[in-house]
C-alpha cells in the first residue's frame, strides 16, 4: 500500500510537470515578435552633412506616417492598400494623392495641389498591359503634361526597363538590381503606390518599388550610367545597412537605413 501511495505522489508531480512546461512553450510561444523588418529612420548625406532624414512610424506592417524635416506624409489605407498620401507643411496639408484600385492595382491617382491658389487639381490614369507593363501620363504640380511613361518590372516588382517619352524627345533606360532585401519590402501597400510615383514617401530616388535594390540605371542607346550605387549589408538578412549613390555629374549621395530590427 506505501508503495501504491508513493506511486500516485511521483505520478501526480510528473503530470504536474508536464503541464507547467506546457504552459511555458505556449507562454514563450506567444511571445514570438513575428513583425517584419521595417525601416524606422533613414538619413540622406551629401558629403559630411545631412541633406534630409526621414522618419517612419506604423501601425502594424502599414506606414502611418513619414516625417521630412518639417514635412510630414499622412497614409489612409482601406484594407492592405494605401488609398491617400496627405502631405503637409508645418501641419498645413499641402498635397493630396488618393489612389484608386482596379483588381487590387492602382488604377488611378487623383492629385490636388493646394500649394497654389485656386487648388489645381488632376488625375493620372494607370494603364496595365500585362502584370509587367504599364503606362501612364506624368504631370509636373500644375496638371502639365511632362511625359508618356512605359514602364516594365520583372516578377519581384523591381523596375528593369522605362520609356518616357518628352517633347524634345524619348528617353530609354535600363536598370539592373541585386538579389538583396529592398528596405522597404514589407511596407503593406507601399510598393503598388511606388511602382506609379518615384517621389511617393518623400524619399526621392528610383528603383524602391520592387524587392530588390538598384545597382545601376543607365541609358540603352549609349550605355552611360547616370545613377549607380553600392551597398554596405547586414550579413545576417541581406538588408542594406548603407548606400552610395551617384547621379552623372552631381556628388556622391550616402544613405544610411536603421531599422525596428536588426
Amino acid at each position: 500500500m506505501k508503495n501504491l501511495i508513493i506511486g500516485f505522489i511521483v505520478l501526480a508531480i510528473t503530470l504536474s510537470c508536464n503541464s507547467s512546461n506546457d504552459d511555458v512553450a505556449i507562454s514563450n510561444s506567444s511571445n514570438v515578435d513575428t513583425t517584419p523588418i521595417l525601416p524606422t529612420s533613414v538619413f540622406v548625406y551629401s558629403g559630411n552633412s545631412i541633406s534630409y532624414s526621414l522618419k517612419y512610424s506604423y501601425v502594424g506592417s502599414k506606414i502611418k506616417e513619414i516625417i521630412r524635416d518639417n514635412l510630414k506624409y499622412i497614409y489612409t489605407y482601406n484594407g492592405n492598400n494605401i488609398t491617400k498620401e496627405e502631405w503637409s507643411v508645418n501641419g498645413e496639408i499641402k498635397l493630396i494623392k488618393e489612389f484608386s484600385y482596379l483588381n487590387d492595382r492602382v488604377s488611378s491617382v487623383k492629385v490636388t495641389n493646394k500649394i497654389t491658389s485656386p487648388a489645381i487639381v488632376y488625375t493620372k490614369n494607370i494603364e496595365y498591359v500585362n502584370d509587367f507593363h504599364i503606362k501612364y501620363n506624368e504631370y509636373d504640380l500644375e496638371g502639365n503634361l511632362v511625359s508618356q511613361i512605359e514602364a516594365y518590372f520583372d516578377s519581384k516588382g523591381n523596375q528593369i526597363n522605362i520609356i518616357s517619352k518628352l517633347s524634345a524627345g524619348t528617353i530609354k533606360s535600363v536598370s539592373t538590381f541585386d538579389n538583396k532585401n529592398n528596405p522597404f519590402k514589407n511596407i503593406i501597400g507601399y510598393a503598388k503606390i511606388k511602382m506609379i510615383d518615384e517621389n511617393a514617401g518623400g524619399l526621392i530616388g528610383e528603383g524602391m518599388s520592387g524587392s530588390n535594390n538598384l545597382l545601376k540605371r543607365e541609358s540603352d542607346s549609349s550605355l552611360t550610367s547616370y545613377v549607380t550605387c553600392t551597398y554596405v549589408y547586414n550579413a545576417l538578412n541581406n538588408y542594406p545597412k548603407e548606400q552610395s549613390r551617384k547621379y552623372l555629374n552631381e556628388p556622391e549621395e550616402t544613405i544610411k537605413y536603421y531599422y525596428n530590427k536588426l
